[in-house]
């Protein structure tokens, strides 16, 4: 009987190990989800939208072919969609009638025909962008985007995109009954050795001699050879039993290991709504861009405006343009500059150049560090341009960091330098909204300040030529001012009591380029970046006297003596914070950047 139920115990086991491999092989569902799409028209750009993309669920693994090169990139939609307004392109989206991914041609918008962004160009490089990446022949990229944020796809913005795209996700594919077919398996299996070893048993003791043998003559013993071969040959018969019990035994603990996979066993039952949504809606703050939490879910049933920059975006640009500003200072060209400088920023370091060409001990511009960002506060707007706020600390704490106003005129330009403002010592800057917030710039007109930006200009122009005598005195906090003391009305009054009988020095205010910048504080005040500028006359008072311009006024206007006179011309990139309306504090300088902009003979 033991032998029988061995058997019955072996055939159980079989039949249950049997199930629960071929679960995980044969009869193993598919552990992915994937449409494919094919390009009939192949157009420059392709567009996988966010619909697309979360058609199901999980990471979105997408495998682009087609062409020669390969670029893709993600960003919020609504950017990949403003880059490519007035371009024809290709929109890979989901149709909610049939749950199929469908690839549509658009055609150009006409209405962008006279915007920069309309035509051909290489989204490479794009400071919408997040993450790029760039492949020969095919790409194979596996992301973690949500709601809102899109993919854009092309070669090299001319040739034809990729005419293949194949968007797989993984589906649950989990066989919870594998663990336990397998232990009982393997429980059986052991009960059928030990089945089996118990007859083998009994058949052995069973198999002896029945009767008594014979008693042997007194005085015969039997020899030690005889005795120990007796016992060697029993315990040969022990031994012969192990083969049989080695290999079930090693097959049956190779089953158990593998099954020791969470797939394989049943799992407690998922998380209440109210748990997963709370988990869904805190990002994870380790995780990689493109990864699981990395990006907050833009709702896309939302019109609100989402701020111009991320942080990860922000500190991007500013590595590039503290590269490029680098690259310019040591070449000493404002063409090296134009691709990341604009407005007063450009003409002032171009300025510099010229007048350290002739003049080598003129102070050479402040580099721009690569980071970290102190500060990051962009504007929240759908429409371009966009500016956005930043303040960079250098490595050396001594050195003062720097403020930057940058603007981006259009979805294709990059963000630019308009005002490069060194922060005056110990400056406190007012508490600003988060970059996830975002803030708003306030009109030049605006009457949510004490003072507008043109008025500010004005009033602080006035204080820089008539000091305690100016009318505006009252309106702008001395307490720090060091531009003050250095360019004020003292040191004017200074320079001319020094200077030459032979000739006159006069200063006058100066009408200034450049666009006057606004963003709104958490307070309701306002952060104010403007361009003041000042001229510096001095001409000859007696018949047949000359004047003699030196330094970096000579450098700059080439000329060495003059019997007209020459002007010197500076420029000041000022930052202010300017309080609320109705609020009785003074505006209060927080940073400069001056320097002699241009400097002529006159006519």
């Amino acid at each position: 009987m033991r032998f029988i139920f061995a058997i019955f115990a072996f055939i159980i086991a079989t039949a249950l190990i049997g199930v629960g491999v071929a679960q995980r092989t044969v009869f193993l569902p598919p552990s992915t989800v994937a449409s494919t799409v094919a390009v009939a028209d192949p157009t420059p750009y392709l567009m996988i939208d966010s619909s697309a993309l979360l058609a199901h669920q999980g990471r979105q693994t997408l495998a682009l072919t087609g062409s020669d090169t390969v670029f893709a990139a993600y960003g919020r939609t609504s950017d990949v969609q403003a880059w490519l307004d007035g371009s024809a392109y290709t929109a890979v989206g989901l149709d909610v009638d049939t749950d199929e991914i469908t690839a549509t041609p658009v055609e150009a918008n006409p209405d962008a025909a006279d915007n920069v962004a309309a035509g051909s160009a290489n989204p490479a490089g794009s400071d919408l962008w997040l993450e790029e990446f760039t492949s020969d022949d095919a790409m194979y990229r596996t992301l973690s985007l949500p709601a809102g944020y899109s993919v854009i796809v092309a070669s090299d913005g001319t040739q034809p995109a990729p005419s293949q795209v194949r968007i797989s996700w993984p589906i649950p594919n989990a066989t919870p009954w594998v663990g336990p077919l397998l232990v009982a398996g393997v429980v059986f299996l052991f009960a059928g050795l030990v089945l089996l070893v118990l007859g083998l048993l009994h058949m052995r003791r069973s198999q002896r001699p029945r009767r008594k043998p014979p008693a042997l003559p007194k005085g015969k013993r039997f020899s030690p050879s005889r005795t120990n071969s007796i016992e060697s040959g029993m315990k040969r018969g022990r031994r012969s039993i192990a083969p049989l019990i080695a290999l079930p035994v090693a097959l049956a603990s190779v089953v158990a290991l593998g099954g020791c996979s969470s797939d394989y066993w049943p799992q407690a039952a998922p998380a209440t709504s109210t748990d997963t949504a709370t988990t869904a809606a805190t990002p994870d703050p380790t995780a990689t861009p493109g990864a699981d939490g990395a990006l907050p879910a833009d709702d896309v049933d939302d019109d609100s405006p989402t701020p111009a920059v991320t942080e990860a975006q922000l500190e991007a640009i500013v590595a590039d343009i503290s590269t490029v500003a680098a690259e310019g200072d040591a070449a000493s060209s404002t063409d090296a500059l134009s691709t990341r400088f604009e407005g007063p920023a450009l003409d002032l370091r171009g300025a510099t150049y010229a007048i350290r060409a002739g003049y080598p001990e003129y102070p050479a511009p402040q580099a721009i560090p690569a980071g970290p960002l102190q500060v990051v506060l962009p504007q929240a707007s759908s429409t371009w341009p966009k500016t956005v706020f930043t303040v960079v600390q250098a490595e050396d704490t001594s050195v003062p960091p720097v403020a930057l106003m940058l603007v981006q005129e259009t979805p294709r330009a990059n963000y630019k330098v308009y005002y490069e403002i060194s922060l005056e010592p110990d400056t406190s800057l007012p508490p600003v909204a988060a970059a996830s917030v975002g803030t708003t710039r306030l009109a030049p007109e605006t009457k949510l300040l004490t003072l507008t930006p043109d008025q500010l200009k004005t009033a602080y122009a006035d204080i820089l030529l008539n000091g305690d005598a100016s009318q505006y005195i009252g309106d702008v906090d001395p307490e720090g001012d060091t531009l003050r003391t250095q360019v004020g009305a003292q040191f004017k009054a200074d320079q001319k009591a020094g200077f030459s009988t032979t000739a006159s020095m006069e200063f006058a205010s100066v009408e200034a380029p450049g666009q006057d910048i606004a963003l709104a504080t958490s307070g309701s005040g306002g952060l104010v970046a403007v361009n003041l500028r000042e001229s510096q006359t001095v001409k000859p008072v007696e018949s047949g006297a000359t004047v003699s311009p030196t330094g970096a006024v000579k450098a700059l206007s080439g000329v060495t003596e003059s019997a007209k006179g020459t002007e010197a011309v500076y420029d000041y990139q000022l930052l202010f914070f300017i309080p609320p309306s109705g609020d009785t504090s003074q505006a209060e300088l927080l940073g400069f950047t001056q320097g002699l902009i241009q400097a002529k003979e006159l006519p």
